[in-house]
């Protein structure tokens, strides 16, 4: 494979990474604005917002690595178990 194609396909493989990375990431941030939100007008007691924050720091590690699939999953579940859609 010639030098010019590998930077190609090299290229093209950041690219779609970083798109799967961004899908998982507007979720995350959008259910922490959320519960930011919560817990800031009262609706949500601290240490329930403690604990959904730190349950999501493997979720974000997992986006971050470009697990999308895994990472959607364990916020749909993290959203479940704390009543959130």
């Amino acid at each position: 494979m010639s030098a010019r194609m590998t930077f190609l396909v090299a290229a093209i493989l950041c690219v779609s990474a970083g798109t799967a990375s961004a899908a998982c990431s507007g979720a995350i941030g959008e259910f922490e604005t959320i519960v930011n939100s919560d817990v800031e007008s009262g609706n949500l007691n601290k240490g329930a917002h403690r604990k959904i924050v730190s349950e999501l720091a493997p979720v974000q590690a997992n986006c971050r690595a470009g697990r999308d699939a895994e990472a959607s999953r364990a916020l749909a579940a993290i959203k479940s178990r704390h009543g959130y859609r």
